[in-house]
């Protein structure tokens, strides 16, 4: 059962990975699947959502993340306010390269970035891609609660995803049957929507 759920989690990632121009694999996004990835500040979704993860405030907390194509670069931000505009102030992160297409994960320190157990925050991605001469941001939020220790867990649903490498890597993650079923709805439900 638990090998059939990782190979359905493994061809949602790839598939949402051909979707989008940024997949997301872990954490899961404040804005979902289907949100429009072109939209400053947060790909269209700025207000708090229920997908709240937990990270520890001092150690490496792991974001996954899948250009679909191109080059360029992933920017992570972050917002100390919940609700985020174009006008909300940022603060940088880290700057990840993308020599290529495929999952890049970064781990992130943010008591490095002078943060504190107890805060909640905003984590923006931004994807700086270049494809075949076109240049285009892609923007994803994530909505963290810091703690003193983390279980890597989200609010909605517990989420644990190791890997070995820190940019490059291809990675496997693991997720409750809820999680594979509602990227599975919202996968189809993007496909039909750019059939029409």
């Amino acid at each position: 059962m638990l090998k059939s759920i990782a190979t359905t989690v493994a061809a949602v990632a790839l598939f949402q990975g051909a979707l989008a121009h940024m997949g997301v694999i872990s954490p899961p996004p404040r804005n979902g699947v289907v949100a429009d990835e072109l939209q400053r500040p947060c790909g269209g979704g700025n207000t708090p959502t229920k997908n709240v993860t937990t990270f520890a405030v001092d150690g490496d907390s792991e974001f996954v993340l899948r250009p679909g194509h191109g080059t360029g670069n992933i920017l992570f931000n972050y917002f100390t306010d919940t609700t985020v505009t174009n006008d909300t102030k940022s603060y940088p992160l880290a700057n990840v390269p993308v020599p290529k297409p495929g999952n890049y994960t970064t781990k992130l320190d943010f008591g490095k970035a002078g943060l504190k157990a107890g805060q909640s925050i905003v984590v923006q991605a931004i994807f700086n891609g270049t494809d075949e001469g076109k240049t285009e941001q892609y923007y994803v939020c994530f909505d963290v609660k810091l703690a003193a220790d983390s279980s890597g867990s989200s609010d909605s649903e517990s989420s644990n995803t190791k890997t070995s490498d820190t940019n490059t890597s291809d990675t496997h993650s693991g997720a409750s049957p809820k999680v594979v079923f509602g990227a599975a709805i919202g996968l189809l439900a993007a496909a039909a929507a750019a059939a029409f």
